[in-house]
């Protein structure tokens, strides 16, 4: 098991770099092919949703700060239910370390390296992460810390810089259908990435000042809730409806617009190395929470053993959960249904079994405390009053 600790400012950095991850490069494409125009709405309302699921996240994880969400479910549950809530995480996080690995490697496929192997480009960008897994939390914080003021400013001078190509004549007519639309496209985002939060009751107990976590953590929901808008608001902007709805990677194409003559030139490359740095974070993260996951299921002494055998076993994996491009969009519609379980469902129901044994446990208690001696008699006979 690491040994290692970081801080809750590390904490919050790559939860914030976690969730945008991937998240940011191909969900406007997904929510304005559903709601159109009011995709940004879409976003609003399950940035409302993340913050619900962040409380259930906060409450759990602080009843028991020292623990995974893994060994306080063998704790609250029993052996056999708790092993079988270890096992669940642990394929769910492969799962999803696999599905992040094949979205980077069909990203750099697409738009930077075509001419590449899929299998050689999901090698390269996983060849630092099983090196970061095997140096742990520690080197994964201080990572987080360094590739996160890179990622927001080159967000912020691409949006600067985006401003003369947008026309927010786009943005209307606004809920011409109602927000029917956007309720259903935030369908999919919510389990990508909002259920994925769950990684976090996996980091809480790696945490050293965990007083602070709630209020970076809150801090972080409320900035990627403004990146993801201010992301879908300027790709509608920029390139339309029609064409974001059609493009997979918009934010890339987006960044195809910005055109400084003699100046600057393809500036979409810049943008996809930040978007590629992003996607490697939350592959680092889930791809060493996958391994602390499979230690304390089948408790193994030491977690290093087990980064080079997954390694081989992502590769397959990860041409498995998508076959193809299109099978991206049938994800969408599948995915949150399997989210929702390690999302939702089990936090939810072992929360509420740690409240209801923490109320059997006080009852009991005062029912086994002794009785309060009552007072002799002549404590209780008035005193003489002096003549």
């Amino acid at each position: 098991m690491d040994k290692g600790k970081i801080s809750a400012q590390q904490f919050a950095l790559i939860m914030y770099l976690y969730i945008i991850g991937t998240a940011a490069l191909v969900q406007p494409h997904t929510l304005v092919s559903i709601a159109g125009q009011d995709a940004w709405f879409s976003v609003i309302i399950v940035g409302i949703i993340q913050l619900g699921l962040i409380t259930l996240y906060m409450k759990l994880g602080f009843r028991y700060p020292q623990q995974t969400i893994i060994q306080y479910g063998r704790l609250l549950t029993g052996k056999w239910f708790g092993s079988a809530i270890a096992v669940v995480y642990m394929f769910y996080f492969l799962i999803l370390t696999a599905y992040v690995l094949r979205n980077i490697g069909n990203f750099i496929g697409s738009v930077v390296l075509p001419q590449t192997p899929l299998v050689v480009n999901m090698v390269v960008i996983l060849i630092p992460a099983i090196y970061g897994c095997f140096l742990g939390i520690e080197v994964i914080g201080r990572t987080g810390e360094i590739l996160f003021p890179w990622a927001m400013s080159v967000f912020i001078i691409t949006a600067l810089l985006l401003i003369p190509k947008m026309h927010p004549g786009e943005l209307f007519p606004m809920f011409p259908e109602g927000i029917m639309p956007s309720i259903k496209a935030g369908y999919p985002l919510v389990g990508f990435p909002s259920l994925e939060i769950a990684i976090c009751l996996m980091l809480i107990p790696f945490v050293q000042n965990q007083q602070k976590i709630k209020k970076y953590f809150y801090i972080t929901s409320v900035g990627t809730l403004i990146s993801g808008t201010l992301l879908s608001l300027i790709t509608i902007m920029v390139l339309g409806v029609d064409l974001t709805a059609r493009s997979p990677y918009a934010v890339y194409d987006v960044a195809r617009e910005i055109r400084i003559e003699r100046v600057m030139e393809r500036a979409e490359v810049i943008v996809g190395i930040i978007w590629l740095i992003t996607s490697f974070m939350k592959l680092l993260i889930c791809f060493y929470i996958t391994v602390i996951a499979t230690v304390q299921c089948f408790n193994v002494i030491s977690y290093k053993n087990l980064v080079i055998p997954f390694s081989f076993l992502l590769l397959p994996l990860s041409l498995w959960v998508l076959r193809n491009t299109a099978e991206l969009e049938w994800s969408g519609i599948v995915y949150p249904m399997m989210a929702v379980f390690p999302g939702f469902v089990i936090p939810a129901v072992l929360l509420i079994v740690g409240n209801f044994r923490s109320r059997n446990k006080q009852g009991s208690q005062a029912q086994t405390q002794p009785p309060s001696q009552p007072q002799s008699e002549a404590h209780l006979q008035p005193r003489p009053q002096p003549e």
